[in-house]
């Protein structure tokens, strides 16, 4: 409400009055998508709990959603940083300075990437005093906090490439890149937990974590003419 409040006060200081049209076909176009990203976005997050749930024990599903919770604060650094230059990636499209977004996309890759490596290192290196907090019986799920971090630091690897479909126009094919993955994450869990228990879990949704970010740097590439990969910010052998 206080959001609201604040961008209604900021429009019409700049907005002249004047009488209102909406176009809530165009706004249903734009939006959907993005509910149905959320969406996605949740199923990703929650899938792995609710299948260790319905196959594990109440032991296991503890287990699992410490370990899993604690290193999924890494993500905090992607969505902090996508969030931060979401409205930049719009206004440098808008004025349509192409080469000005692909440096400021550059930055936003190392903004999420380097932090996020630094937190998981962080993270995995108190893994087991992090999860014996909990208790003694937690730092069994120590591998699901390994397996787990390759698919954040998948993700992180693309920086807020999710955002930049978002913000320019291509949040059609990223729902579309969120759905599938979350039908293959509820498909690999219900395959893999009850064979491999947490192990199995785990990397469902790392795998899923990571087929998610290989897809966004796809569409980014081939939509956008972006590359998002923090290899290509590399520095090349002899520079």
């Amino acid at each position: 409400l206080l959001q609201m409040f604040l961008i209604d006060r900021h429009i019409k200081a700049e907005i002249p009055a004047a009488p209102r049209r909406y176009k809530y076909k165009k706004w249903v176009a734009t939006s959907l998508p993005l509910l149905f990203i959320g969406a996605c976005e949740l199923l990703l997050q929650n899938t792995d709990v609710l299948i260790v749930s319905r196959y594990l024990s109440p032991t296991e599903v503890g287990i699992y959603f410490a370990a899993a919770k604690t290193m999924s604060l890494i993500m905090i650094v992607h969505y902090a940083v996508g969030s931060a230059v979401a409205n930049r990636f719009s206004a440098l499209n808008a004025r349509g300075d192409n080469k000005q977004l692909r440096v400021f996309a550059k930055d936003a890759v190392n903004w999420t990437f380097w932090p996020s490596l630094a937190a998981a290192i962080m993270i995995l290196s108190l893994g087991q005093f992090l999860l014996s907090l909990f208790g003694p019986q937690f730092v069994v799920g120590f591998p699901v906090m390994a397996i787990l971090v390759v698919g954040f630091m998948f993700r992180s690897a693309v920086g807020p490439a999710d955002f930049l479909l978002n913000m320019l126009g291509e949040q059609k094919r990223c729902a579309a890149a969120l759905g599938v993955t979350a039908i293959l994450n509820i498909g690999l869990n219900i395959v893999l937990v009850p064979k491999f228990g947490l192990i199995g879990a785990a990397s469902a949704t790392s795998f899923s974590l990571a087929f998610a970010a290989v897809l966004h740097y796809i569409i980014a590439r081939r939509r956008l003419g972006i590359d998002m990969g923090i290899w290509q910010n590399l520095p090349s052998r002899g520079s």
